[in-house]
């Protein structure tokens, strides 16, 4: 049972991020930003915030509405504010409105320099691993008929994955159901997604299909999975687990401040699907995929390493290049300083130089400032997946058949800041 005070911010913070949404709507329709009306809405939030307590270890349900809604509040009067000003931010101060763990940001460079000669060694087991010299050559496309084609194929494979995949996942995990809600189909959109609106689950067609020279079509069963496991475990579960519980307004809503979650989600549920599969040979044969799945699961594994790795050193960059206690960052020995930081965990040191390049003339405001949208890409470097598991670690709750049902439901319950997700998931481990 929620106190007063809590209901009655929950009912005027509904009111506040509907108002908020319309405004993300019209600026979206109309590439400007309504600035009254924002500027309004920016201090009504703020104010609302500002009443809340500032609670940094909730010990009841109570006390993590509150200090997660106080959060998000802040968080969306800060942005808009920015927005409205014009105001030149500086590194912290945009970490410190996205709520980014400085944990997660300084753990950035021990990783890279742990895991360079572990990525080097996944880059020569992906170079041999196939055939190169078959290409795999992408579709054409803006021919009406090889797309046509293309959406057929890709179609069958689609409906068999998925409902291969929706039985198997319903018999291990409570959440399973949940797919039954789902309509995975093909799409050539340049992205895959999931649509609450409609629960259709694009996959893209050009990610998963590819020909070969003899015109042939094929499908792409490691990014087929992945995809499953990121678009419909992660993303598409977490929107319908959530519409089907009673939660507050707000958590029921995405946003510039849990985007980073919902991300880790969807990478770790990519990672579950693929050792779920490795552990049922049944369901390999079903999918047509055991004789070479010992592949797949390799080819995985060194391209999930690689990935990470990739968007690590990408978010390493943003951290060296933001310190502006080494000074000017167009002065040509503080440059070559930072550079020499990232050449020190880098593979490939020309695709560091040209990026330092690159960002040395568009990146920085008058002040020396990293630009806002820049440093704020280091919300994707924030793991409260992984803090979130070593809270039900520390209570005996495992990821396993005994402990996976508790630690789902958490995880796909709600949309969270990192900070709110992590505090959730002691909460809930401490309930057991």
């Amino acid at each position: 049972m929620l106190n007063e005070n809590t209901e009655r911010a929950l009912k005027e913070s509904e009111v506040l991020l509907k108002r908020l949404d319309r405004v993300h709507r019209f600026s979206h329709k109309h590439e400007i930003t309504p600035s009254r009306e924002s500027m309004i809405l920016a201090e009504a939030m703020q104010k609302l915030g500002d009443s809340l307590p500032q609670i940094d270890n909730p010990q009841n349900q109570d006390q993590l509405l509150q200090s997660e809604l106080k959060r998000r509040l802040n968080g969306e009067s800060a942005y808009l504010n920015q927005q409205l000003s014009g105001k030149l931010y500086d590194f912290d101060t945009v970490i410190k409105i996205l709520s980014i763990p400085r944990e997660d940001i300084n753990s950035l460079r021990p990783w890279l320099e742990q895991n360079k000669e572990r990525t080097q060694e996944a880059i020569e087991r992906l170079f041999y691993a196939r055939e190169i010299e078959e290409y795999e050559l992408s579709l054409s496309e803006d021919i009406p008929s090889v797309r046509r084609q293309a959406e057929e194929f890709a179609g069958v494979h689609i409906q068999r994955y998925h409902k291969t995949l929706g039985r198997f996942l319903k018999g291990l995990t409570k959440v399973g159901e949940y797919l039954r809600d789902i309509n995975a189909v093909p799409t050539n959109k340049p992205r895959s997604y999931f649509n609450q609106l409609n629960n259709n689950l694009g996959l893209r067609i050009s990610a998963i299909c590819f020909s070969k020279e003899d015109g042939t079509l094929h499908i792409r069963e490691k990014e087929l999975i992945r995809l499953y496991g990121h678009e419909g475990m992660g993303h598409a579960l977490n929107f319908a687990v959530t519409r089907s519980n009673d939660l507050p307004y707000f958590l029921t809503k995405d946003s510039s401040f849990t985007i980073a979650t919902a991300e880790s989600v969807a990478q770790f549920y990519e990672r579950v699907l693929m050792e779920d599969l490795k552990k049922s040979p049944e369901t390999q044969r079903k999918l047509g995929i055991e004789h070479k799945f010992p592949d797949i699961y390799q080819e995985t594994k060194d391209s999930e390493q690689l990935e990470v790795y990739k968007r690590k050193i990408f978010q390493y960059g943003i951290v060296v290049l933001g310190d502006k206690s080494s000074g000017n960052p167009n002065d040509p020995e503080v440059l070559r300083k930072k550079t020499n930081m990232l050449y020190e965990v880098a593979i490939d040191r020309s695709s560091v130089a040209g990026w330092v390049q690159k960002n040395r003339y568009t990146s920085f405001d008058s002040e020396g400032n990293l630009r806002p949208s820049l440093v704020a890409e280091l919300k994707y470097c924030a793991q409260p997946v992984d803090r979130a598991l070593e809270e039900f670690s520390r209570k005996g709750i495992n990821y396993d058949e005994k402990g996976r049902n508790v630690i789902d439901s958490t995880f796909l319950k709600g949309l969270w800041t990192p900070i709110g997700f992590v505090d959730n998931a002691r909460l809930r481990a401490n309930s057991k």
